[in-house]
């Protein structure tokens, strides 16, 4: 019975509290998705473009910056710059142009009949 009670109290905290990492499975095994919070989609290209900035500007000064301070500075931007390519949100551009065709398909058909 306690067993039970301390496990029911483990998973209440867990979904809680562990909310920015998922455990998915894939090909190459196990793997977390995580979670960035965005207030909007523009809130998140401006994230996106900040941190290509900040990368590309540690790669033109990592001359001045010692390796204690950022020890090998090309691979930690490289990290970086994975992490943004999953910040994109591909399907929701995608989404946005298919909406844009369909309400230009729209404005076409009511242009047409008036």
């Amino acid at each position: 019975m306690k067993k039970k009670k301390i496990l029911k109290k483990l998973n209440e905290f867990r979904e809680k509290n562990l909310v920015h990492l998922t455990p998915k499975t894939g090909r190459n095994g196990k793997y977390y998705e995580g979670t960035y919070r965005v207030e909007s989609h523009m809130e998140l290209m401006f994230l996106v473009i900040n941190l290509i900035k900040v990368s590309a500007v540690a790669l033109e000064e990592n001359e001045r910056l010692s390796d204690q301070e950022i020890p090998n500075p090309k691979y930690n931007v490289m990290e970086v710059l994975r992490h943004v390519l999953q910040l994109i949100p591909l399907e929701e551009i995608e989404m946005i142009d298919k909406l844009s065709e369909l309400m230009e398909e729209v404005n076409v058909e009511e242009n047409t009949l008036v």
